[in-house]
């Protein structure tokens, strides 16, 4: 049996990507390397690198450098880190591979160096949106299209970032590869959901998962909550998972409106999460830019319908009123209006998490990485 040497460059590795290299890693004829960039953990410290059997996990040399966003139409700011994958061209020297399977431009930029030496192919995985590069200075856009177009396939996570290749002019093969799970993880407990379509009493549970930043719209969220009516606040407890700079801002809040149900958890394990997104009635999520959003997917699968925005990739699982809801939480008196119609007792919540479940469903980790695994033996085949 002919083999082929792939390599997965990341800048770490993430809970959600190990799940999938797992399965990626029963394919027989694919020798699967991992290579991650050091210096990332440093600022991802509940992340580690881990072992996956079958594949080769090796932690490269890297260099980190600040870099900001500013987007003052939906007033908040990205302040993050770029790494700079200095080793990896000597890395992809000893190693020879048939694909190299990349994340960003700067690995793309990198990887060049050495590809015409070495005769890999490069597939590049796409997160990006137009709305989320929309305000990427002129010099930035411009590297990152040229980047994009040097790939041979490029895998999109979204229909938003199909339109963003489009936008910048990409001529490779474009392959819709979306996020996944592990659905059965996430699947309910059948109790519970006996115990729902009996309608017994319980307290609403909604459930807003992220960083508090303004980003992440998490003050959006309690500022429209405090004006829901009385009535639907003292029968719903609203759980936020979680923490960043503006956790106290967010906590003066309750205090000043007096909304007792609203319940820090702070950042919680994985474990944890999945219990309580089973347990949940409503996912809100009033983001201001989500590449994708995976807590969303985590949500859906989970059974539980949601309320996401047009700023988030993930939309596009969602169908308005049968599932989940998308709403501008920039609008005024949107996102209270619509979770008043959620919570109102009018709509069947538990109705709409099973859609939920119905439509991502097929997101199951093994049978996109089963895809995954077939498309890149027919890049590495053409070498």
């Amino acid at each position: 049996m002919k083999k082929f040497q792939i390599v997965i460059v990341q800048p770490v590795q993430s809970p959600y990507w190990t799940e999938r290299l797992k399965i990626l890693a029963q394919q027989d004829d694919l020798d699967i390397v991992l290579l991650l960039e050091k210096e990332s953990f440093t600022h991802r410290p509940l992340w580690k690198p881990e072992k996956i059997e079958g594949i080769h996990v090796e932690v490269l040399g890297s260099t980190v450098i600040g870099c900001s966003i500013k987007n003052d139409d939906l007033a908040y700011r990205i302040k993050g880190l770029r790494s700079l994958p200095w080793k990896l061209p000597a890395a992809l020297k000893q190693l020879r591979p048939d694909v190299v399977v990349l994340c960003n431009a700067t690995q793309v930029m990198s990887a060049l160096t050495v590809r015409r030496m070495l005769g890999f192919r490069i597939a590049l995985m796409v997160e990006d949106t137009p709305h989320a590069t929309r305000n990427l200075g002129w010099l930035t856009q411009k590297l990152k299209a040229l980047a994009y177009r040097r790939a041979d396939k490029l895998y999109v996570f979204s229909e938003d970032a199909r339109a963003f290749l489009t936008s910048i002019g990409t001529k490779a093969a474009v392959q819709y590869m979306p996020w996944s799970l592990d659905m059965n993880s996430f699947k309910r407990d059948a109790t519970a959901a006996d115990n729902r379509c009996l309608a017994l009493p319980h307290k609403n549970t909604v459930i807003f998962i992220g960083q508090f930043i303004a980003r992440k719209g998490v003050l959006l969220l309690l500022e429209a909550w405090a004006t829901l009516p009385a009535i639907i606040r003292e029968r719903v407890k609203l759980i936020l998972i979680g923490d960043g700079p503006l956790r106290k801002e967010a906590e003066t809040i309750c205090k000043t409106h007096k909304m007792s149900g609203v319940v820090f958890l702070g950042n919680i394990p994985y474990k944890k999460v999945k219990t309580l997104l089973k347990e949940a009635d409503l996912f809100v999520l009033p983001t201001l830019e989500d590449l994708y959003s995976l807590s969303v997917l985590e949500a859906m699968a989970s059974g539980c319908p949601v309320i996401i925005t047009p700023f988030a990739g993930s939309r596009e699982l969602v169908d308005h009123g049968c599932n989940g809801w998308i709403v501008d939480p920039t609008v005024p008196h949107a996102l209270k209006s619509i979770m008043e119609e959620a919570l109102s007792g009018q709509v069947d919540l538990y109705k709409m998490g099973m859609a939920a479940r119905k439509r991502v469903e097929n997101m199951d980790n093994k049978i996109v990485m089963d895809k995954f695994a077939e498309s890149l033996r027919q890049l590495a085949s053409v070498r």
